[in-house]
Formats: structure tokens, sequence, C-alpha cells
């Protein structure tokens, strides 16, 4: 990779605008990225949820990644990420989304197979590029403390162990990442996934973040890691509180939810991919006043 990379890293899940005809809007997405690197945001993730992987095309998605490549221009980490429980498809979208310019391949613990440790043996070795897991065992659970365990902690430990994986993406569940990160190397990345429990998960040994909120908050994300390690908890703990509803009514709304954030804040976010809803009327200003009570926006909605 090119990027120096100093820890800690707060990354981001980042959407796809869409234009009013439905297709991908790359001059929308060019023209936030730019805004996105006048932040201290480390890095984007594409193809994930919060980008409406599931509404996308492979080639659609790998033309995204080149847009924000070209417009990041080796100044923020690119990843790109793969839900995929077959070890073949899984090397061939890697390969595709790193001569599209991905520097780190991101791939979430398969759900369709039991035989986990068989499926990252094959595939990390062989992978174009350094491997980050996210442990996250269903679509949407990122939206619950309570997400079913999808594999052993010593099991994650001895994956993320292994040579050429760059580290792991907690899931929800504090209960079962505290004893995950007792086996996970320190030598390995260790990131937080989600926006209400990122303070709680950089207590419990986080160095860096994925999560959604970074789109809305990356610079407030960056203070948590701070203002912990200058021991300063109390206003850890006031910012972290700050930050809980803005990321509670963006995050319940899934797509629609973090465009409507984002195009509060400036940014050229769009409308959800059909069949996908907008937010309502009504939506719009719980956003817009979790927004206003974070400090994100002004109290007419200006940044």
């Amino acid at each position: 990779m090119s990027l120096v990379l100093q820890d800690p890293l707060v990354v981001a899940p980042s959407p796809t605008p869409f234009r009013d005809d439905d297709t991908v809007d790359h001059a929308a997405i060019e023209a936030n990225v730019a805004r996105w690197l006048e932040t201290p945001l480390s890095g984007f993730v594409l193809n994930t949820e919060n980008g409406e992987e599931a509404f996308l095309s492979e080639s659609e998605r790998l033309e995204i990644v080149r847009t924000v490549a070209r417009v990041a221009a080796g100044e923020k980490l690119i990843i790109g990420g793969i839900d995929n429980p077959s070890v073949t498809v899984s090397l061939h979208i890697a390969e595709t989304l790193v001569e599209a310019g991905a520097e780190l391949i991101r791939v979430r613990i398969p759900r369709l197979t039991a035989n986990v440790r068989g499926y990252f043996e094959q595939l990390v070795p062989r992978a174009p590029a350094p491997v980050i897991v996210i442990h996250q065992p269903a679509p949407g659970l990122f939206l619950s403390g309570a997400s079913a365990l999808g594999i052993e902690p010593e099991l994650i430990g001895e994956l993320a162990a292994m040579d050429r994986v760059f580290g792991y993406i907690a899931s929800a569940d504090l209960r079962i990442e505290a004893r995950v990160r007792q086996f996970v190397p320190e030598t390995k990345r260790f990131w937080a996934g989600n926006g209400t429990l990122l303070l709680p998960g950089i207590v419990q040994g986080a160095n860096g973040a994925c999560l959604m909120l970074a789109n809305v908050a990356p610079a407030e994300c960056l203070d948590l890691f701070r203002l912990t390690a200058a021991g300063e908890l109390a206003e850890a703990a006031a910012l972290q509180r700050r930050l809980v509803e803005a990321d509670w009514q963006i995050l319940s709304r899934r797509a629609g939810g973090l465009k409507a954030a984002l195009e509060l804040l400036g940014y050229q976010a769009g409308r959800p991919r059909a069949p996908q809803m907008p937010c309502s009327p009504a939506e719009l200003e719980q956003i817009r006043a979790a927004l206003h009570r974070a400090g994100l926006i002004g109290k007419g909605g200006n940044t």
C-alpha cells in the first residue's frame, strides 16, 4: 500500500448516489470524495450495505471503485468489500477490485458455509491484496447489539493472525467482541464497527473503526480516540452521548437515512435505489434535529 497508515484509522462505508433515472451518479461521487478528502477520514469502504451493494451490478461496483480511486489519488485508503461464500468467486471479485483501485479487501465471514477456516485458508494466501475480516453474521445486524454468533472468538483470532490479514472489524455484540479482542494479535488492527458503541469499543481495545457515522462525523470519531488516549474519559463520554442519537436516527433508516443526513450536510447523496424509499418529511426532521443536537449542523440545517 502506498499510504502511511498511522493508527487510529477511521474509515467509512460509503454511500452510492443515484440520479433520478436510477443510474449511478459518478459526478456526485466525485464531488463527495473531494469533500471527504478535506476531512480527517482515513479511507473509503466500497461495496457495503451502506453503499447498497445488493442493488448494484458487478460492473457498477467496479466503476464506483475506479471513480473513488481516481479522485482520492492515493490520499485515502480504498477498501473493496466482498460478501460471498465461494472461494473461487471471492478471488475473482478480489482481483477485479484491486485492478479497479482497491488496496485492501474487506471480507465478511461467510454465512453459507460451515467451513469458515477452509474458506480463509484458501482465500487469504491467494488474494491480490491484504484482507480485513468483518464479523457480521447477517445483513443489517449492525443495527443490533444482540447479533447471533457467527464463529467462535478463538477462531476469529486465528484468522486475524494469518499472514496477509490486515485486521478485523468487530460486530455490535460487545460481549462476544470482548473475548475476540483477547485472541486478535496486538500487531493486527482491531476496528470497532458501530458508532453508538464506538467509545465502549475503544475502551475494549479498538485501535480504529469502520462505521457509518464516519461518513457524517469523521473528526468526532477520531476525537473519541484522541480523548480516550489522553485519559480524558469524561469528555469522551460526553462526546459519545452527543453522537448517539444522530447515529441511531440515521442508521435505523439504512441507506435512506444516511443519504438524508449527507444531503443536510451539503453532500450530493440523492435517494436510495428503487424500490427503496427515501426518508419521509417527518423522518428528515428527526435526522435534522439529531444532527443539530450532535453539533454537526446549525439549527436551520446549515453545517
